[in-house]
């Protein structure tokens, strides 16, 4: 996230990064952003340009500044109907499907591999992970869902999967969890996060795999369905 930008591109460059950074949800809402200086450092540029991108980031409702003793520069998320409305918007079918044949690979990949490796206590701490199902807080359900895989990717012992999750949960996980706002999806969601952990915990890999495949499947068919009303 904050690895040096170079020379090229500049205060548009810093803007767009930290700006996709916001809308996915690596930066989550009301996180502090590093000073100006401090991020002009860890991107490597000049302070004005960090202070330009700042600007235009205020301007799009993406940051608030606050100043005085606790002041700074503060993550304002856009709400999830804004994020459908834009990068899904935008987004064609044919790119929304092949985003989410990558997510659906590498997320059954890990699955497998974590139920291969991982330590029974490593697996009890999933059930931590788990919502309710009757619980109606759809923020806590992507948070958690979030959460889980990217606790199965640490279970592969891959850094460099753990990393490829990150990653696509950075370009493509905001997007496939925005059906949990739907309550009959949220309660599929739950008994499948569910079916996931217990084929972790037995070390079924098929089923762990499978589980997966189940949920990703189920949520892309629904984002599909909501990205054909959003564009029409």
């Amino acid at each position: 996230m904050f690895a040096p930008i170079g020379d090229e591109g500049r205060a548009v460059r810093v803007e767009n990064r930290l700006a996709e950074a916001i809308r996915s949800g690596v930066l989550a809402d009301g996180d502090r952003l590093p000073s100006e200086l401090e991020l002009a450092q860890m991107l490597g540029v000049a302070t004005v340009t960090a202070r330009e991108a700042l600007v235009s980031l205020r301007a799009q409702g993406l940051v608030v500044t606050t100043r005085g003793r606790g002041g700074g520069s503060f993550v304002r998320a856009p709400e999830p109907g804004d994020i459908v409305k834009g990068r899904l918007a935008t987004m064609s079918r044919v790119e929304l499907r092949d985003r989410a044949s990558l997510y659906l690979v590498v997320l059954t990949g890990c699955a497998e591999l974590a139920a291969e490796r991982a330590a029974p206590d490593e697996v009890e701490d999933l059930r931590d992970l788990l919502i309710p199902l009757e619980e109606d807080d759809v923020g806590r359900w992507r948070d958690a869902e979030s959460e889980l895989y990217l606790s199965v990717a640490a279970l592969t012992q891959s850094a460099r999967l753990t990393r490829e999750v990150v990653r696509q949960e950075a370009d493509f996980g905001t997007l496939l969890r925005v059906p949990l706002s739907e309550p009959d999806f949220r309660q599929a969601a739950g008994e499948r996060h569910r079916a996931l952990v217990a084929a972790l915990g037995s070390g079924d890999a098929a089923a762990a795999r499978a589980s997966v495949r189940d949920h990703v499947s189920h949520a892309v068919e629904r984002l599909t369905e909501i990205h054909e009303g959003v564009r029409q």
